[in-house]
């Protein structure tokens, strides 16, 4: 299975045909909170028709009964998140603007307590929280690689065959790896949610180090998450650094009875489908 990333990178110009424009500009327009979350609703309908999206009502539950107590915690502009498990033997986990996150059951087998996976979701929720997508594709429009207004959210209509060169130049700004410093702030960012509602924010430190081992024992086997996800040992350090030094409670959940039951579920699902 290529990377989720880039796997959709080559079909973005489709995503964006019903909603975008390409205009030369030497400055991307404002993109508001209304106009991000129309557009992730149309990304998050055409990925959801191309990945295999676990359809089990429970799990479907419980990752957005999780997922949905750290966006409350963590986004006052009241973006009506939604999480998705992909069946998928990739370990992986990305978000697309308008609070729309998806997390491969291989990432959820490996995640072995809740606070490991609550840490990832507050990691992708911060770079929602944080537009770190949008910022990603204003950037391609200043640089002339892309669109500069959504035509379906903005104008009402479709580009023009000139403008569709845009649009598939521009497409995988959406989806492309972020920047160290993105990544950076969308760990301490994510920290601060997950222990905002409630969860041991150590559990993203654990993970982390838990794939960078695995990594070394198999370099090949995490290749996706890694070239997503930049991960270094500097960067588990200041990770750690920061829980340290925040003042939490003592009672933050670590683990839970109904975590296990999830993630048991989620192992006995059927193989993920090869190549996908």
């Amino acid at each position: 299975m290529s990377s989720l990333r880039s796997h959709f990178r080559g079909r973005f110009a489709a995503l964006l045909l019903g909603g975008s424009v390409a205009t030369a500009g030497a400055c991307a327009p404002a993109i508001t909170t209304q106009q991000e979350v129309q557009v992730g609703q149309q990304q998050a309908a055409q990925i959801n028709q191309q990945l295999p999206i676990v359809q089990d009502a429970s799990i479907n539950n419980y990752i957005n009964q999780i997922g949905q107590s750290i966006s409350r915690a963590a986004d006052p502009r009241g973006i009506p998140y939604r999480f998705y498990v992909v069946n998928s033997g990739a370990v992986n986990a990305f978000a697309i603007p308008g609070g729309h996150i998806y997390v491969t059951r291989a990432l959820i087998e490996r995640a072995d307590n809740l606070s490991e996976l609550t840490g990832v979701l507050g990691h992708e929720i911060a770079h929602v929280t944080e537009r770190h997508g949008i910022e990603q594709w204003q950037r391609a429009q200043q640089a002339n690689m892309g669109l500069s207004v959504l035509y379906g959210v903005l104008l009402g209509r479709q580009p023009g065959t000139v403008e569709r060169v845009g649009v598939q130049a521009a497409g995988g700004a959406w989806m492309a790896g972020h920047s160290r410093e993105a990544e950076r702030e969308a760990d301490n960012r994510g920290l601060e949610f997950v222990a905002r509602a409630g969860y041991n924010p150590r559990g993203m430190v654990t993970f982390f180090d838990e794939l960078l081992q695995e990594r070394r024992r198999n370099p090949s086997r995490l290749e996706q998450w890694f070239s997503t996800h930049p991960l270094t040992e500097e960067r588990i350090a200041n990770t750690s650094r920061t829980v340290s030094a925040m003042n939490l409670p003592a009672n933050l959940v670590t683990d839970t009875r109904a975590y296990q039951s999830f993630r048991a579920r989620v192992r006995s699902l059927p193989a993920a489908p090869q190549g996908r």
